[in-house]
Parts: C-alpha cells; structure tokens; sequence
C-alpha cells in the first residue's frame, strides 16, 4: 500500500485488507513522506496486527516511486497494490488466489469495480473493466491497449515473479499503462464476477481529474517543469516491453506492429511533442527571421 496524506480513508482501507477471509499474507505500507496524520495510523496498526510493516520514504519520491517501492522487501508469491483511498470486499484476495493456483497461465486477476464518492456513496458499477483472456500475447496486448479506461486491474492480484520481469509502473503520467499492456504480454488478464474494489471517483483521488502542474509535481515532487514528452516516453516504453517479453518471434513481430500501428494512430500528439522539442532548442530559435 504505498499512501500520501491518506488519513481521511486509511483506516477503511487498512480494515479492508486485514479484514481478509485470506488471512496469511503481509501488507506493506510505504508512506511517502505524509504531513499529515497518516504516519500515526500507520504505526498504530503495524503495532496491533504483526502483517503490517511500516516504512516511511525519508522524502517524497513521487507516486510512481513510492508504488514501486512496496514491490522490492514483498516475498509472496503473489502481489497486490492497494491505494490508501479504496477498499476491497472481504474475499477479494482468496477469490483471486484461488483461480490463478487453479489457472496457472493467469498472470493478473481482479474483480469489478464500484465507484464511491469521498463519502462512500455509490456512484455506480464501472463498465469498462477488461477481461484479457485471449490465448495469443499480441491478441492480448492489442485488447488492452485499445479497452484501457479506468486502470482499476493494477489494483488486483499479480504474480510476483512476472511483475518483476517487467519495466514496472513507469515514472510519468499515463506510465501505469504500458505496464498493464506488458503485464498482458506475459499472461492472461482475468477477471471475475462479483464488484471486489470500491474506488473513491473525485478530484483528490483520480489524476485526471487535475491539473497537469499539479500531476508533475505528484509524479516528481522536485520537477521544476511540466512532464514532456508523455506520448513519446509511452509508445517507447510499449516497443521495449514487447523485445524483452517472453513470447516468440513471430508474436514479438504481431505485437510490434500493433504498436506501430497505436503510435500512427497517435502521430499528432507525437508530432506535436517533436515540434515542441524543435522549437525550444537554442538553434531553430536562432534561425528564425
């Protein structure tokens, strides 16, 4: 559970986990250097229950860092990442342990969705959860690049050892997606019936939502300027995810050219980027009448 200032939802969230019929696991929560009373919860549970350990960033080392850094002391053989805002239903965890023992090509496993306001109101079941269970890697790559919406599936049940074979939640907005389509490289991405997560929809919860001054300094706290070149950093990260994959030649090769064919899809906001870089270097400045 890597949190920020979460102490408004933290305890729902920390009850949810160890309220679990799944009892033997550990919950590791890494605290992003919070200023507000999110450290106190955090060493209250971890001294009432023993599967709670506590680490405090001596920083704030951005969102994605911090979601990174509860995977490197993790020793299960399965993973999940929990937010500090959202809450799982009781079975959660032992639904979606128990179909990947059973299914062992499953490399992710979740549930659906709910979304709740700060209050927990019921905002109504989210619809765009995926099930990628297609038997071809590229086929599964190219479902989720193209379904993608709310990325509700990081919250769910991955396998330790694929999550660490890969390029892990990339350090810039929009970098948890070319996780979830490498993920998809690896193996099926299953979902199960039944609403498993809650997820708080609003303005302090969901990065779309903001500003994009205030997405750079959540991702990098000491960034002294917007993030560039997001389009850029994802279609490369999407070409690399797919060369060091596990799949064959010829699925490489399938899954290539789909992402050559997402990256003309998106050749505006590419060029867009490129014509920025152009226009700020000190030489086409120079040369302008």
């Amino acid at each position: 559970m890597p949190i920020y200032n979460s102490e408004r939802h933290l305890r729902q969230a920390l009850d949810s986990l160890l309220g679990q019929t799944l009892r033997d696991f550990e919950l590791i929560v890494s605290d992003n250097a919070s200023t507000d009373g999110t450290g106190a919860i955090c060493a209250e549970y971890a001294q009432r229950d023993k599967r709670v350990r506590y680490i405090r960033q001596e920083r704030n080392i951005g969102a994605p860092r911090n979601w990174n850094a509860v995977l490197h002391p993790a020793r299960g053989e399965f993973f999940k990442w929990a937010s500090g805002n959202d809450y799982c239903s009781p079975d959660s965890l032992a639904l979606c342990v128990e179909a990947m023992q059973r299914e062992p090509d499953i490399t992710l496993c979740y549930g659906h969705t709910e979304l709740i306001d700060n209050d927990g109101n019921s905002l109504g079941a989210y619809p765009g959860d995926l099930d990628i269970n297609d038997p071809r890697p590229s086929d599964r790559f190219k479902k989720l690049l193209n379904g993608v919406g709310l990325n509700n599936a990081q919250q769910g049940v991955i396998r330790t050892s694929v999550l660490r074979r890969t390029g892990l939640d990339r350090l810039y907005p929009g970098g948890d997606i070319p996780l979830m389509s490498e993920l998809a490289l690896y193996g099926r991405l299953t979902l199960l019936p039944g609403v498993m997560l809650y997820r708080r929809f609003s303005p302090d919860t969901v990065m779309a939502m903001r500003s994009p001054a205030e997405v750079t300094l959540i991702y990098n706290p000491q960034a002294k300027k917007q993030a560039g070149f997001l389009r850029v950093r994802f279609h490369w990260d999407n070409f690399t995810s797919i060369l060091r994959a596990p799949i064959s030649y010829s699925e490489k090769l399938r899954a290539l050219g789909i992402a050559v064919k997402y990256a003309a899809w998106d050749r505006e906001k590419l060029w867009g980027e490129v014509r920025f870089l152009w226009a700020s270097t000190p030489s086409s400045t120079s040369m302008r009448p």
